[in-house]
């Protein structure tokens, strides 16, 4: 993988090299299964660095108050529980162009760096939310598997979301085990790395008929990395199995060997990896 020199805006329009057919200008049309599969492949890896968001705001020990989005606490960010609120207004964009909107309500039980197994850390849940336009609501929770001490630290995060943009609905249903494998708790962030390894599964409507079933898993051969000085997963893979219409399709989204930087591989039914950049648009159509 090369080395990231600068981090392209996310959420661009369609990123053509996701279909090796696109260099010959030979366009799958939408309606293929391939081509849907790799719109479901871009809605996944939005939903997982949303969560990879909402992890490092749940272990931070700050968000801005004054800048967008404004965050306010309730009684207090020293009290548990409490209620802390990351409010976008009608729009902050980021410095990768990302642009969300709306709110995200975050209820904090207790401080994740003492929390008992089977502690729950937070509840998030969002009002009128927007990432990039497209609506996203439901809820999210982070629970404590193994505590800091003895370790390793281990958490649990279930989302389950809905994902809406103006012609297709998809529902997200995920878990997550999320492993400190390098520095601990108190480690400035930069020292820290998570082994995480995933399931989930939905489905998608479009329009009034058109139903896709889609599972995701980690390759189990190449659990994925994320480290806490990079803004990517940094290594490992996931595998996207996608049914529309009796017709099963494969795709494997690869991160690479530890290096950081913003490019990915994706292979489609065994096919040639293509190189992507990630992040990958939430909707290629948008």
């Amino acid at each position: 993988m090369k080395v990231k020199l600068t981090r392209l805006i996310p959420f661009a329009a369609l990123v053509c090299i996701v279909l090796a057919s696109c260099k010959k200008n030979d366009a799958v049309s939408p309606t293929q299964p391939n081509a849907q599969s790799a719109r479901t492949t871009n809605m996944i890896s939005t939903m997982q660095d949303e969560s990879d968001n909402e992890i490092a705001d749940a272990f931070s020990a700050d968000l801005s108050t004054t800048a967008c989005p404004m965050v306010t606490f309730d009684p207090s960010r020293d009290v548990y529980p409490h209620t802390k609120v990351v409010d976008y207004g009608t729009g902050c964009t980021d410095e990768f162009g990302v642009t969300r909107s709306g709110k995200r309500f975050v209820t904090q039980y207790a401080d994740y760096r003492t929390a008992p197994a089977g502690a729950v850390i937070n509840v998030v849940t969002f009002s009128n939310y927007y990432l990039n336009g497209v609506s996203i609501s439901g809820s999210s929770r982070i629970s404590v598997v193994t505590p800091a001490v003895p370790g390793p630290f281990t958490v649990r995060i279930l989302e389950i979301k809905t994902i809406t943009d103006g012609s297709s609905t998809r529902s997200y249903v995920s878990t997550t085990d999320r492993m400190l494998v390098a520095g601990d708790v108190n480690s400035p962030k930069e020292d820290k790395s998570y082994q995480i390894v995933s399931t989930a599964y939905g489905t998608e409507v479009i329009g009034d008929s058109t139903m896709s079933v889609w599972k995701l898993t980690t390759v189990p051969s190449k659990p994925v990395y994320k480290q806490g000085d990079c803004l990517y997963r940094t290594k490992g893979a996931v595998k996207v199995t996608l049914n529309q219409g009796g017709v099963t399709t494969n795709e494997v989204l690869d991160y690479g060997d530890g290096t950081c930087d913003d490019q990915a591989t994706l292979s489609i039914d065994g096919g040639a990896a293509e190189p992507v950049t990630l992040p990958l648009p939430i909707f290629p159509s948008n």
